[in-house]
């Protein structure tokens, strides 16, 4: 396993210690894939959710839409609360 490195979650937009997730599960799909850097809760947080709403694994439509879906609703939670910290910090 690769050691961790300090960049910017994918997801929470916070700098720390993160890994490269793999978009496409690479025990299904193999290690060549697209990846993007999570921090440790939110690579455990997209796995809780994908385990839940995986039909079939081997789907590989599936499993793209599952990290989109759950990238997109991330996005608009992270664009609001980043939204709330400026609105307080200009008051």
């Amino acid at each position: 396993m690769k050691e961790a490195k300090k960049a910017i979650c994918e997801k929470c937009g916070n700098y720390f210690y993160v890994h490269e997730h793999h978009i496409l599960p690479q025990a299904i799909f193999g290690k060549e894939g697209e990846t993007v850097p999570l921090c440790p809760n939110c690579h455990t947080h997209f796995h809780e959710y994908s385990k839940k709403e995986t039909k079939n694994p081997q789907d590989k439509e599936e499993a793209l839409y599952i990290w989109k879906t759950w990238r997109r609703t991330v996005a608009l939670v992270v664009s609001i609360w980043l939204l709330l910290v400026i609105l307080i910090w200009t008051w």
